[in-house]
């Protein structure tokens, strides 16, 4: 037995135990510099210019678009299975990865994590446009108001199809769905040319995403969470990465209002916080339906009020002279649906062959008893976080046309909220939409008897987004 006791303690010398804050160290570092790489690849792979991952990069194979990395990996995958079976490998790996950085990340100083945050948006920023062409839909419609004096909330793209940027966007029988602060917001990048404009606005765009993760982090602090954490799980996420940041859409300047907000109300700003949210409603309208929380929860009602009638006021003001009272195409796009969408799913489940009107009420309803509900648990508690969070989670469970970075709008909540409950549906709703958005997800679903695609339903969305589109 002291032989044994012996032996043990020579081979402690000789091996001394690895402290757990450095296994946590280690695996917090690995996961992070994981995420990184495998958005390097998938940037790097769409700069190629010859595949799905970029549709304008891979019609046009314009140089400025697929800068600095076109040309860098001549070997590349060629075959369409291949790319799916790269882009699958790389988010299920990182969003491994991401849900390690998370249970890991408080053991890193807080300049670690938000260097490879900053790495990991430089990156997207250099990188063509991902999967969709959204961000020249945004360019066209500044074009259509600055250059060729249209209203792009009177006018469709179709009118101003002599304009080169026509062939780039998609969204051509379609008035602006963009918010009007958001859409003033990119008119100076009008006059710059179409590649101006486009790196103007990746700029752009980068710095407002680096600045949605710095009010991550002080909200964090005021709430006495784990910054560090909190940043990853927002900032982090391989689905917004590679659909939203890759994708350069416009949904973090619409959350920049929004943390701004509740940053200034935990701050006691009430006047400013109420302004701040009925800004992100000018730049998305769909966050018009937090604008009654945030100015209930205020403890200092008056003020909430008054600072949401100026910020109202103000905005209606400008928005009214730009654009005259026309507001954004929401109605046209809210008829859209994606067929793996949460309403279209349970519609197709209850027999409805998935979204149909009936569903679509019944969704809508559902919404706005959350919108009042919400309010009213703000009002009596003054809290503002919580009900927040959870009218976040009923308009994402309820919207037929959802987009893979709409997963961001929620992902603040879940670092804020201590709710277990809360916790678990949003982890519920955030796997889901990530399955949703995976390569061979329709396919998956088919195997298992539904078929989405093969209904009414379905088959008049299709008819309506090409008529949309073309």
């Amino acid at each position: 037995m002291e032989a044994g006791t012996t032996r043990i303690r020579a081979a402690r010398r000789v091996f001394p135990p690895i402290p757990l804050e450095r296994v946590a160290q280690v695996a917090a570092a690995t996961a992070l510099l994981t995420i990184l790489a495998g958005s390097a690849l998938i940037v790097v792979l769409a700069s190629q210019g010859h595949s799905f991952l970029s549709p304008a990069a891979h019609h046009r194979r314009l140089a400025w678009m697929n800068w600095p990395f076109g040309g860098l990996w001549s070997d590349w995958p060629h075959t369409r299975d291949q790319i799916y079976s790269i882009l699958l490998l790389t988010i299920l790996v990182t969003t491994v990865c991401y849900v390690v950085a998370i249970r890991f990340a408080r053991s890193l100083p807080g300049k670690v994590v938000a260097g490879v945050v900053i790495a990991v948006y430089l990156v997207f920023f250099l990188s063509p446009p991902l999967l969709l062409t959204d961000v020249f839909n945004y360019v066209e419609y500044a074009r259509m108001g600055v250059l060729h004096g249209l209203n792009p909330y009177t006018h469709i793209p179709l009118d101003a199809r002599a304009d080169p940027v026509w062939k780039l966007s998609n969204w051509h029988h379609l008035p602006s769905p963009y918010g009007p602060l958001f859409t003033l917001i990119t008119y100076p990048l009008a006059p710059l040319g179409i590649a101006g404009a486009f790196w103007a606005y990746k700029a752009l765009l980068l710095l407002v995403s680096l600045g949605c993760a710095g009010l991550v982090a002080l909200i964090a602090r005021q709430l006495q969470r784990a910054a560090a954490t909190a940043v990853v799980i927002v900032a982090l996420n391989p689905l917004v990465l590679i659909y939203g940041a890759g994708g350069q859409h416009m949904d973090m300047f619409n959350m920049l209002f929004v943390l701004g907000a509740i940053y200034l109300a935990l701050a006691n700003r009430e006047r400013l916080g109420s302004a701040a949210m009925i800004g992100a409603a000018a730049a998305k309208a769909s966050a018009a339906v937090l604008a009654p929380v945030a100015i209930a929860a205020g403890p200092r009602r008056i003020r909430s009020l008054a600072g949401a009638a100026a910020g109202l006021g103000v905005a209606g003001f400008v928005c009214l002279m730009a654009f005259g009272p026309h507001p954004p195409a929401i109605a046209d796009q809210s008829r859209l649906v994606t067929a793996l969408s949460i309403p279209n799913i349970t519609g197709l489940l209850l027999g409805h062959g998935g979204e149909d009107v009936a569903v679509r009420t019944a969704t809508h309803v559902l919404l706005a008893v959350a919108v009042v509900a919400c309010t009213v648990w703000a009002w009596r508690s003054r809290r503002l976080i919580e009900p927040l969070g959870w009218l976040t989670l009923v308009t994402l469970a309820t919207l037929g046309w959802d987009m893979p970075w709409y997963l961001l709008w929620l992902l603040p909540f879940v670092a804020f909220v201590r709710s277990r409950t809360f916790r678990v549906a949003s982890v519920l709703v955030a796997v889901w939409m990530t399955f949703q958005w995976l390569p061979y997800s329709y396919t998956v679903v088919a195997r298992i008897g539904l078929h989405p695609g093969v209904t009414h339903t379905w088959k008049t969305n299709r008819l309506y987004v090409r008529t949309l589109l073309k």
